[in-house]
């Protein structure tokens, strides 16, 4: 591909970059490059938005879980993902008891706290999403808050759980929003962090053009790996003995392989995410070959987390 210079240094180390991983963006308009001296991807151009009003209400009319450009609504997104958490949930169940706290940071519908609500002693949210967050504290009992954190009525609390679930390659300022995590956790509690993975399967792996225009869009800021998550986390003052990433694959190999063969995304996510599951014909074959597709699929997605190459990185930070 060829380059040309970034305008501005990379937003994480200062360094400057000639590396261009894209011009071309799903939406929005803009450049991003490539740090080379922290592997982190960075939105050149970035937009002049007031963040809390267009997260708060114009999000959501240009970003769903259509691939074509929809408006959706609370409800929906809840009844979309609430079945698609089983990832996080490994992750942070064991941590969890009836005497720990919680807060999720970019709480969206309430789609992962709805899980664990009572498995805490405390759940709590941060949606700017006036729609979720109104959703959240009506529809779900659970009291959410449509400010930043450090200026929700949560402010004053600490949390034994502090996530932040797709939430930090949209901040202005990675660093920053990590530090307001810390400190709203608890000692001895436990900060989740999970972002997309620059290094996604389709693009490391593959090497999908179609898919690199649809992955790069203006809405992130940042494009995370593991080293540039380290470099944020430093950032905000955490040892990195104190650090450590979990490798999640969101979507499966049906989704790969419609990528790989038509050049383009399914008409919703369900496909990808769900359970490998070919409908229709008898079911002696069927049967079988679903079986064989499913164990195909797991080894495919531990080869993936072996690589370092899944959808997303999730960082967790022990506050000792």
């Amino acid at each position: 591909m060829s380059s040309k210079l970034s305008s501005e240094g990379c937003p994480l180390c200062g360094a400057y970059s000639d590396t261009l991983l894209s011009a071309k963006l799903r939406r929005g308009s803009g450049q991003v490059f490539l740090c080379n001296s922290c592997e982190h991807g960075f939105l050149d151009l970035k937009p002049e938005l007031d963040l809390k009003e267009y997260y708060g209400e114009a999000y959501r009319k240009e970003y769903s879980n259509r691939a074509q450009v929809s408006e959706t609504n609370a409800n929906e997104i809840f009844s979309v993902y609430h079945r698609y958490q089983e990832s996080r949930l490994e992750i942070i169940r064991p941590f969890l008891d009836e005497e720990k706290s919680l807060i999720d940071v970019g709480c969206s519908a309430g789609q992962f706290i709805e899980h664990v609500r009572s498995e805490v002693g405390l759940i709590n949210g941060i949606e700017l999403d006036k729609g979720c967050c109104a959703y959240v504290n009506k529809e779900l009992g659970i009291s959410c808050d449509d400010n930043y954190l450090p200026e929700s009525k949560f402010k004053d609390n600490k949390y034994d759980v502090v996530c932040a679930f797709q939430v930090m390659e949209h901040v202005p300022s990675p660093a920053s929003f990590l530090k307001e995590l810390i400190n709203a956790s608890a000692t001895n509690g436990k900060i989740y962090v999970e972002v997309p993975n620059l290094y996604d399967p389709l693009i490391k792996v593959w090497n999908n053009d179609a898919y690199k225009n649809f992955y790069y869009h203006s809405a992130h800021l940042h494009y995370f790996t593991e080293k540039s998550l380290l470099e944020v986390a430093l950032a905000a003052g955490v040892q990195a003995s104190k650090v450590k990433f979990e490798f999640t694959q969101d979507y499966n190999l049906l989704n790969h392989l419609n990528w790989i063969n038509n050049n383009t995304p399914q008409e919703d996510c369900h496909v990808g995410l769900s359970a490998v599951n070919l409908k229709g014909g008898a079911y002696e074959i069927s049967g079988w070959l679903n079986g064989e597709l499913t164990i195909l699929n797991n080894s495919y997605i531990d080869r993936l987390k072996a690589l370092k190459a899944t959808s997303n990185i999730m960082m967790i930070i022990s506050n000792e």
